[in-house]
């Protein structure tokens, strides 16, 4: 069942992490001492979390 939820997420969580690099692109050339890795996971992890409770 585990594989059926993250299958029918997974357009999601690909448009999220698109969204996040897009603006972790944004966020490093205001502020280059951003940890690109870490802001995109942080950027992701606060839309996915964001997305899921707004489909509850």
């Amino acid at each position: 069942m585990t594989n059926d939820v993250t299958t029918s997420q997974q357009p999601l969580i690909s448009a999220v992490f698109e969204v996040a690099e897009r603006a972790t692109t944004s966020l490093t050339h205001l502020v280059p001492d951003l940890d690109r890795d870490r802001t995109e996971y942080a950027l992701a992890s606060l839309l996915l979390e964001e997305a899921w409770v707004a489909q509850k």
